[in-house]
């Protein structure tokens, strides 16, 4: 796999004119491999380093077993930030300034493709600056094909004031697909279903009659029928009833049109029919699918919750260590959303740029809620935190040793909660003191 996957990422980035290092492999002779540290031996494994090097070595040894990853990159702004967030260029003939960015993101999510499982889904919060760049890497990487969406999320009220016409309410949510094998289970559908009978809550928001391209008497006369309604209970049936009225599928300006299913399937399913006392006939909205877990619906793509304002993010941090020691967090709701819309209770979750651990404390979270069985794999770099910094004041000297400090949070929170803490250098030379000694 590796030399396949080096070939890919030399194409890509031949293609695009990028020049990205591409190989970080610790050692050709290393053991080290993810098979050391089973995913079900511990709820949370933060891997400390290079996330290039930590990436590559898992999808060397243990690929396929992601189904879902969630990444908060540098959003490249040259803002002073705990994380290096300055990669710029000079005048790439194709990307100007952005090419460094580029450089530095292609090869990690070439990896990070590794790791998914031919079902799992890879989402990335960005904002105005990189999004164009990322949406390009990641259709040549993905493929445009596996694109599924770009949700705009809302992250104030009132919007940040740092540029000069605009005040910035938004960011971006990109969510693609590994492969078309991959798709969202989901938001939990919360709406109201006003009206009930002996099959459950529903409510009516869909027409019986066909709309639209195709929807006309003459493109298939054999659903132009027929239908008779008690206007009273609602009930529908296909044969007539005494007492019941008849309609058909005409609309309001007497154009003939469809109903949406023939004959015989209308007689099978009427007890999913619904008419209004004027006899509009709708096609029932359950709100239960069956079994017991909650319906779903398809998610919008406009994220407006106020618990996913930046305000809720910062606070839930100061609470967490009494003081704003990192600069960019995302709240955990936020984050809840994201893995519970594109993933099963057991699901494998990956961040690589874990930044304070909020994905390990969404992950947690959600388990606590619905009694899931999902684990978390986190990559954070130990560079050394600035001494200036809030963070270092508070005696974090690098910056995963704030992942570090939340991961121990959350077990004395729940002391069934469990974590480790790997560095592929550690596990590196400890094998080769072994191996001289």
């Amino acid at each position: 796999m590796s030399i396949l996957t080096n070939i890919k990422i030399s194409k890509l980035a031949n293609s695009l004119g990028l020049d990205v290092e591409h190989d970080a492999s610790i050692d050709k002779d290393s053991t080290y491999c993810m098979n050391n540290f089973p995913l079900d031996q511990y709820d949370t494994q933060l891997f400390i380093g290079d996330n290039l090097v930590h990436l590559q070595e898992l999808a060397l040894h243990s690929s396929q077993v992601v189904d879902v990853c969630y990444i908060d990159p540098p959003y490249n702004t040259g803002s002073k930030f705990i994380y290096q967030d300055n990669r710029k260029s000079n005048n790439h003939p194709l990307f100007g300034s952005h090419a460094s960015w580029m450089s530095f993101m292609l090869p990690r999510l070439c990896w990070a493709k590794e790791l998914l499982k031919k079902s799992g889904v890879i989402t990335i919060s960005i904002d105005d600056y990189e999004l164009a760049y990322l949406k390009l890497l990641m259709d040549r990487i993905f493929g445009e094909d596996n694109f599924i969406a770009c949700v705009i999320v809302c992250r104030s009220k009132n919007g940040k004031g740092s540029k000069k016409n605009v005040a910035t309410n938004h960011e971006y949510l990109l969510v693609y697909g590994n492969t078309s094998d991959s798709s969202l289970i989901g938001e939990l559908d919360d709406s109201a279903y006003p009206k009930s009978d002996e099959y459950g809550s529903f409510r009516t928001d869909g027409l019986f009659r066909k709309k639209g391209d195709a929807s006309l008497r003459t493109d298939r006369p054999n659903m132009y029928y027929p239908l008779y309604f008690d206007g009273n209970s609602g009930k529908v049936s296909v044969d007539p009833i005494d007492g019941w009225e008849v309609v058909y599928p005409t609309d309001s300006k007497g154009m003939e049109r469809r109903w949406l299913w023939g004959p015989e399937t209308a007689r099978k399913r009427q007890w999913q029919l619904f008419a209004s006392k004027k006899g509009v006939i709708y096609v029932k909205n359950y709100a239960s699918q069956g079994g017991d877990e909650p319906k779903r619906r398809k998610i919008r793509t406009i994220w407006s919750d106020t618990s996913f304002y930046t305000e809720r993010a910062t606070n839930e941090i100061t609470e967490m260590f009494g003081s704003k020691i990192f600069d960019t967090p995302k709240p955990i709701d936020f984050i809840k959303k994201i893995i519970d819309v594109c993933g099963e209770k057991d699901a494998v979750v990956l961040d690589f740029f874990a930044g304070s651990g909020t994905t390990a404390h969404a992950v947690h979270s959600l388990n606590r809620g619905d009694s899931g069985n999902r684990k978390c794999l986190l990559m954070e770099n130990d560079t050394p935190i600035p001494n200036n910094h809030a963070a270092r004041e508070l005696g974090y000297k690098k910056i995963s040793d704030i992942v570090t400090a939340r991961l121990n949070k959350i077990q004395k929170i729940d002391q069934s909660y469990s974590y480790t803490c790997i560095s592929l250098y550690d596990a590196y030379f400890e094998e080769k003191i072994e191996a001289t000694s």
